[in-house]
């Protein structure tokens, strides 16, 4: 670890050793997905999966930095020519103006001696043209112009390729394509992309005690019926993890049901993700058909929240398969420890884990002993104490606690009495630190 209170960048070991084989296992299962050309604007969030150089110098050619004349400044520096330091003259000079040229201009324009071109910004440099006096340095002459400053060659242009060289790397493989990433590529010509493509997931819940939240009266308590948490809440972490998600909703605990389910979705998805029957129960259906023969690989993580899952390969065309436990806080424990890394092996992302710090507790918790909680916190950062962390609830409440959170305590195995001050490493989240 780095000094208390500094950014530890990717810290997989933070995971615990349990955690990290799960992990590791599947990681080393799953292969990036197979990179495609893709349209400029629709390429926004998702991965490049290789550098993108300019094509071409930007700007092309030498332009007009100014709205204003191009000239060539020997011409603006009348008698200052026999002076000794002709930047300190006030001339009077006066140019022909012989035409106007904009940025739209495309024939060839040529300023001969003692004449000038009318230009506005990002107008082609006219041939013989050396600088560009700014509009407010003039009288603002529309056939004939006063020169009220001796412009330096090169004042007011902006020359070929001062923006970017051609063949410099614009965007390195690997960075997620955002509004300005766009815009840039843009400014030089590019027009489409090679991508890593968004992963396919399918995320599915299982179990006969589930009802859709959108059904009238899910929200009321009635016994025998659960709101299905699960689904909604990993397809929208996955989508904000930049994958295609998914919702396929709820399958019954039925073999034929969960046959289907594979059958039906095998070539439409590089992910399918399941929620409950992971458990050794004997109504753990989905754990008793895909656990036949090792298919799926389940183990008992030591974490708190509790966290049964399993991984492998399911169906004829092999779909890889990570099925987590039904409990939303640890489906969503799940979502941070291991799909998420899952997700970002198939984008073809450099690193797989979120970023982690030290942070000093601001107040005491207490953890079980013998197994790693992640406990969801507040994080802030300040100039005189570094990284803070504020534990929220967690245990029964971790939906609560994780619904404001911005980051996840790692408490070690062997802490039970944590005080305050005391410093733990902390997993960032979307939009922590503050």
């Amino acid at each position: 670890m780095t000094g208390a209170g500094g950014l530890l960048g990717v810290r997989p070991e933070l995971l615990g050793a349990a955690v990290q084989r799960f992990v590791d296992t599947a990681l080393a299962d799953l292969e990036q997905l197979r990179p495609l050309p893709m349209a400029l604007l629709e390429s926004l969030g998702v991965l490049l999966a290789e550098d993108v150089v300019a094509p071409g110098p930007v700007p092309a050619f030498d332009v007009a930095a100014v709205d204003g004349y191009a000239v060539r400044s020997h011409d603006t520096l009348g008698d200052a020519q026999w002076a000794d330091d002709p930047s300190k003259h006030q001339p009077d000079v006066r140019l022909h103006v012989i035409g106007d040229l904009t940025a739209a201009s495309w024939e060839p324009a040529t300023v001969s001696a003692g004449a000038s071109y009318t230009v506005t910004v990002g107008t082609p440099l006219p041939v013989g043209a050396d600088a560009v006096v700014p509009g407010e340095a003039t009288d603002g002459g529309l056939a004939n112009v006063r020169i009220a400053r001796v412009p330096q060659p090169g004042d007011g242009i902006r020359r070929r390729g001062s923006t970017v060289q051609a063949g410099t790397v614009l965007a390195p493989a690997g960075t997620r394509v955002t509004a300005a990433t766009i815009a840039l590529l843009a400014s030089a010509g590019v027009e489409s992309v090679l991508v890593s493509p968004p992963p396919r997931v399918l995320v599915a819940a299982t179990g006969d005690e589930l009802v859709d939240p959108s059904r009238p009266g899910a929200g009321a308590s009635v016994p025998g019926r659960v709101v299905d948490v699960d689904s909604l809440g990993l397809a929208a972490a996955a989508r904000e993890a930049g994958a295609h998600a998914h919702r396929v909703g709820i399958v019954p605990d039925e073999d034929e049901a969960l046959r289907l389910l594979v059958e039906d979705h095998a070539h439409r998805a590089d992910l399918l993700v399941t929620t409950g029957g992971t458990g050794g129960g004997h109504t753990d259906v989905l754990r008793r058909l895909f656990g036949l023969d090792d298919v799926v690989h389940f183990e008992t993580l030591p974490l708190e929240p509790p966290l049964v899952v399993g991984y492998g390969r399911v169906g004829p065309s092999r779909m890889p398969v990570l099925c987590l436990p039904g409990d939303p806080a640890g489906a969503l424990l799940g979502f941070e420890l291991v799909l998420r890394p899952m997700l970002r092996r198939l984008a073809g992302a450099t690193t797989l884990y979120r970023a982690s710090v030290l942070a000093e507790l601001t107040s005491p918790l207490t953890s079980r002993p013998g197994v790693r909680e992640f406990r969801p916190a507040r994080v802030v950062r300040s100039a005189e104490r570094g990284y803070t962390a504020t534990p929220l609830p967690g245990g029964e409440a971790f939906l609560t606690g994780f619904a404001t959170a911005n980051a996840l305590l790692a408490v070690p195995e062997a802490a039970s009495d944590v005080p305050t001050g005391a410093e733990l490493p902390v997993l960032l989240l979307e939009g922590g630190p503050e």
